[in-house]
């Protein structure tokens, strides 16, 4: 007896044994994404968000995440490590500052076949927006499909226009003027800009096809395919008057052209975004603000490439690292995970008082992944606010919230499809011939952007001084080797 019971607790251990090994092999075949992201750092409740992420990406395709989020001050010098030592990973955000450099590295894989096992993402991005991360016909991202476009904006104090609707109507710097200088009088704030000044001078009007030099481009209305030096464009020149003016009569800060930061309340700015985004910008101002769209709404490769994610060429699932990338646009449960965090602790769902809508409402602010990074606004629950019932009205017994109609819709992508899309949109410029002139000149643009832009310095004055020095220094030959690489794109 006791040999058959000593037989029979041995099987039992065997059995044991094997299945152990088997529960084991079965989740070292689980295949592990890991991504490498952006953003204020490792959340602390990650590992309790990982468990519930993982079990439905492992539901729904069979693998589970690592996302490693770098923090912004450490991103640039990380992100090169990375890539230069073939560190392993799987997914990685990148943008236009960084992308083509990489791609030419080597880093990269090519997605031109692969995407097509993955028809969420093609059915979700406009192909227009595809071709823009294109360099040589090959895929090496996916773009976010997000405010791919670029619309600027007037941000006006709302107390300030109160008696002056019509800056409503007032779209250009020049309409802005009689509105400016009567909130002035009477306030006595100006229009507050850093060394930076007004980029949108350029970009609302020509595409640099990602030199990362503004002083050269091509314009998006004008229907001539010409590269051109955009400072002596007449567009240009009289905007920067205008500019100058405003400077000259006193509606500028004074020291706009050596200010780091221009924080605070003030008569006006200009932001980009979309015309829900001013809640936020009326709490970085410190008080409500009104907005109107600053000329119009262009699409370059430089907006869509603001984000996008790349799969490495060594990756060892570089098809289920893109299968991630299409439930990301195309899941709003995943997508509001990696936007949002963890379901009860970073936030819950609730529902419209009214509408019944479903919103999001952030418990905390603990959540340090970057949203933006990610995928597409399009498949994320909208945030919610708490109800505050008006003056004299009863307070309800329990909390009820409010959900905003859905701007990523009905703002973001409008202006998306009706956007002016450069003519240079999926042309990549090789920097390679014109490297040194163009960091010379990029150099000399870095000295005289504060004082052009701001309106503190004479534009009739600073740019010819400015486009002196870049012509010392090559200017033209880049005009030149660009004109001929975009001739050379358009007639392939």
């Amino acid at each position: 007896m006791k040999k058959l019971l000593s037989m029979l607790l041995a099987v039992v251990m065997v059995v044991s044994m094997f299945a152990c090994l088997g529960a084991s092999a079965l989740a070292d075949d689980i295949p592990t994404i890991t991504w490498y992201m952006v953003g204020g750092g490792q959340p602390a409740n990650y590992d309790s968000w990982k468990a519930k992420v993982d079990a439905y990406l492992e539901e729904k395709i069979g693998v589970h995440l690592d996302v490693q989020c770098i923090s912004w001050g450490d991103w640039g010098d990380r992100r090169s490590v990375i890539v230069q030592t073939n560190e392993p990973y799987d997914i990685m955000f990148t943008d236009s500052g960084s992308y083509i450099g990489d791609v030419n590295m080597g880093a990269f894989a090519d997605l031109t076949e692969l995407i097509k096992e993955t028809p969420g993402l093609t059915e979700t991005i406009p192909e227009d927006y595809l071709k823009a991360c294109e360099i040589d016909g090959k895929l090496y991202a996916i773009p976010a499909y997000k405010d791919s476009s670029m619309t600027q904006y007037f941000v006006w104090t709302e107390e300030y226009v109160a008696d002056h609707p019509e800056y409503a109507d007032a779209h250009t710097l020049a309409d802005i003027g009689p509105i400016l200088e009567a909130v002035h009088e009477e306030t006595g704030d100006v229009f507050l800009m850093n060394k930076d000044g007004i980029s949108a001078i350029i970009g609302n009007k020509y595409d640099n096809f990602g030199t990362g030099l503004p002083t050269i481009g091509i314009s998006y209305t004008s229907g001539e395919n010409k590269i051109v030096p955009v400072f002596e464009q007449e567009d240009v020149l009289a905007d920067l008057r205008t500019m100058h003016e405003y400077f000259n009569a006193g509606l500028i800060n004074s020291d706009a052209a050596v200010a780091d930061e221009a924080t605070g309340i003030c008569a006006l700015g200009v932001a980009q975004g979309w015309p829900s985004a001013a809640k936020g910008w009326g709490e970085g101002r410190g008080c409500p603000v009104v907005v109107s769209q600053f000329e119009d709404t262009v699409l370059s490769n430089d907006t869509v490439q603001g984000s996008m994610a790349c799969i490495s060429a060594s990756s060892e699932h570089p098809l289920e690292a893109l299968k991630v990338l299409e439930l990301v646009n195309t899941d709003s449960w995943l997508r509001d995970a990696l936007a949002y965090g963890e379901e009860g602790v970073n936030f819950e769902y609730v529902q419209d008082k009214d509408t019944g809508e479903t919103g999001v409402y952030k418990l905390n602010t603990d959540w340090t992944l970057a949203a933006y990074t990610q995928g597409t606004f399009f498949d994320m629950t909208l945030e919610a606010t708490k109800y505050e019932p008006a003056e004299g009205e009863e307070a309800p017994a329990e909390d009820q919230y409010v959900v905003p109609e859905n701007y990523y819709v009905n703002e973001v992508q409008v202006q998306n499809e009706n956007a002016t899309p450069s003519p240079a949109l999926g042309f990549i410029f090789d920097a390679t011939p014109v490297a040194d002139q163009l960091a010379a000149c990029q150099a000399i643009f870095a000295e005289y952007k504060g004082l052009i832009q701001t309106g503190t310095g004479d534009p009739d004055v600073e740019v010819p001084n400015m486009m002196e020095a870049m012509r010392a220094e090559g200017f033209d030959e880049i005009v030149a080797e660009a004109q001929s690489q975009f001739d050379a794109w358009l007639a392939g």
